[in-house]
């Protein structure tokens, strides 16, 4: 989760919270950078190593797209 931070613009006294990334979702965003570029130039060895990378951080990628890993994994209904 982004941390908010707050700031006060000085030309204009107004107290201004913005959302800044954390130093995990900084990392992970630039491993799905770098994979994106890997899987472009098919580099299937580098793609390995990121993807290995994005796992341990809680990170499934899957045909190109990421999703969060839960702890606890989520029932959900599947439609027929």
């Amino acid at each position: 989760m982004p941390e908010k931070e707050t700031a006060t613009n000085v030309r204009t006294g107004e107290t201004v919270t913005t959302e800044v990334p954390t130093a995990d979702e900084a990392y992970v965003a630039a491993l799905l950078r770098e994979r994106e570029g890997y899987a472009r130039h098919g580099r299937e060895d580098r793609l390995a190593d990121v993807d290995a990378e994005l796992r341990r951080l809680g990170v499934a990628v899957s045909e190109g797209r990421e999703t969060a890993v839960e702890s606890k994994p989520r029932r959900t209904a599947r439609g027929k």
